[in-house]
């Protein structure tokens, strides 16, 4: 049983990684990121730490949208085959599982090799940006597999499918523009008022502002935290605020994954 646990998990995932890797989409964000990364890196090689920052930009916008709608329209156009494959004997745990890692590992292919070949290359392996530019892979990674559960899980939850496309950029709008306007917002208008816990929560629940505050903590850039990821750092410290951001983190990605995946378990297919 638990042979043929790993081999349904593993057949869907190579399956779900072999069809969407040459999704001309999959190619276009690869592209994307090469591109930008190499214009970004050149004008910045001066400085690889700045440069480095200035793809911290790059990544917070793209990886969490096109995770969020490319994992969403690829789970909602596949319901039709989940249903043939819950006629057979696998469950909808090995199915969601494995279109989970497959889809995912997809995305995280193209994320690193799009930004890593040209970026990289630019870099010149500087000790100082090398550093700072594998801790901006490594989230971006998690970033991918942040949003991609949510993005299954929003599915699950959608009624009609073809509302998903715009659940999905109102959830991304959400999370990288709405919130900091309202993080401001509440500061400015509760200035006066303790609101040190707060923001530390409020940076707790949104896992861009968790990506932000690991990197520039890693990275001592304390002026371009803003007020939440200040509080953050002196409340914390930069080891401990590491840590705690980085558990957080994990959580974001398990949290919507479990939920979907309980929802999938009673949707009727």
């Amino acid at each position: 049983m638990h042979k043929q646990l790993h081999s349904a998990v593993g057949t869907i995932a190579l399956f779900e990684f072999h069809e969407n890797i040459r999704n001309w989409w999959l190619l276009t964000y690869c592209a994307a990121f090469l591109v930008l990364g190499v214009l970004i890196t050149s004008v910045g090689s001066a400085d690889p730490l700045r440069a480095s920052a200035s793809l911290l930009n790059l990544v917070l916008l793209l990886v969490p949208l096109f995770s969020l709608v490319f994992g969403s329209l690829s789970f909602s156009e596949a319901l039709s085959f989940h249903a043939v494959l819950v006629a057979l004997p696998i469950s909808r745990r090995d199915i969601f599982l494995g279109k989970w890692l497959g889809l995912g590992t997809g995305l995280t292919l193209s994320f690193v090799i799009g930004i890593g070949l040209g970026a990289l290359w630019q870099l010149h392996l500087s000790r100082t940006g090398l550093g700072s530019y594998l801790l901006l892979l490594a989230l971006g990674v998690v970033l991918t597999f942040v949003f991609l559960s949510i993005a299954f899980l929003m599915v699950n939850l959608a009624r009609r499918r073809e509302l998903v496309f715009g659940w999905m950029l109102l959830l991304w709008f959400s999370v990288f523009v709405l919130y900091d306007l309202l993080i401001m917002g509440i500061v400015l208008v509760f200035g006066e008022y303790p609101l040190e816990v707060p923001m530390l929560l409020a940076v707790l629940a949104n896992p861009i502002d968790l990506a932000r505050v690991i990197f520039l903590l890693h990275n001592d850039l304390s002026a371009m935290m803003g007020y939440s990821g200040a509080v953050f750092q002196q409340y914390l410290g930069e080891a401990t605020g590491i840590g705690v951001a980085g558990a957080s983190g994990l959580l974001w990605v398990l949290v919507p994954f479990v939920l979907g995946l309980r929802r999938f378990q009673r949707r009727d297919l």
